[in-house]
């Protein structure tokens, strides 16, 4: 274990390679420079982990959303929410949106926390192999998600399952859902195949606003700039 490159070390003045200990790895190293390295990197593990952990909370929540739907009122005569840390088992779709902004908030502050520490280096590969697709994966959940409560004269035959519409559809803000991070991101940091995606992505939401009782001002806007979005590329 002592020959060169089979462990950290250097030649010294005779030609000869010693072979560093850990503790002496440090030494040489300076103390601070590897406690520096160490909470560089442990930092971004944390948010590597927080990005998976709420990419997972993503998809409960759809699913939540999707068994409310699909299961019908005649099925859930009621429902409660129990501790939706332990159990998300069926939610409504303005519960479901707004802790999907939630999330989306959060993942927002862990791209900002990043954005503004000194971690430009591991950035790019965090956006690309962990934020765009989370990203994308959110916001094609919601737009896919567009339909709203349908009844006959008497009675309402399924449950309104309308994201797009409570997310995006009618809410006018400067800063949108999702896209407002998205837009963060220079062009090298999405892959082909994610750019592919948005542009998916970005025709879907075409289609929904040439629907008739679809269309509304702030969804062409938020169309608009997705079909924008890295142009440079």
């Amino acid at each position: 274990m002592d020959e060169e490159g089979t462990t950290v070390g250097y030649w010294n003045d005779r030609g000869s390679w010693v072979a560093l200990s850990p503790f002496r790895v440090i030494e040489k190293i300076g103390e601070d420079e590897v406690a520096n390295a160490i909470s560089r990197r442990r930092r971004v593990n944390d948010a590597v982990q927080c990005l998976d952990h709420r990419r997972e909370r993503i998809k409960r929540f759809f699913h939540a959303l999707d068994e409310y739907v699909l299961r019908g009122p005649f099925l859930i005569p009621f429902y409660q929410y129990h501790d939706m840390e332990q159990s998300i088992s069926m939610v409504g779709d303005e519960y479901c949106a707004a802790q999907l902004q939630g999330l989306e908030e959060d993942i927002y502050k862990v791209w900002d926390d990043l954005n503004r520490g000194a971690y430009r280096d591991e950035s790019h590969s965090i956006a690309s192999q962990w934020l765009i697709p989370t990203l994308l994966f959110l916001l094609k959940g919601v737009v896919i998600r567009h339909q709203g409560e349908v009844r006959d004269s008497m009675k309402t035959i399924l449950h309104s399952g309308d994201l797009y519409g409570l997310l995006i559809r009618e809410v006018d803000r400067q800063d949108p859902f999702v896209l407002r991070i998205l837009r963060q991101l220079p062009p090298p940091y999405a892959t082909r195949e994610q750019r592919q995606e948005k542009r998916e992505i970005a025709l879907m939401m075409h289609d929904l606003n040439l629907t008739v009782g679809s269309q509304s001002t702030p969804a062409i806007r938020f169309q608009e700039q997705l079909e924008n979005l890295w142009s440079t590329e």
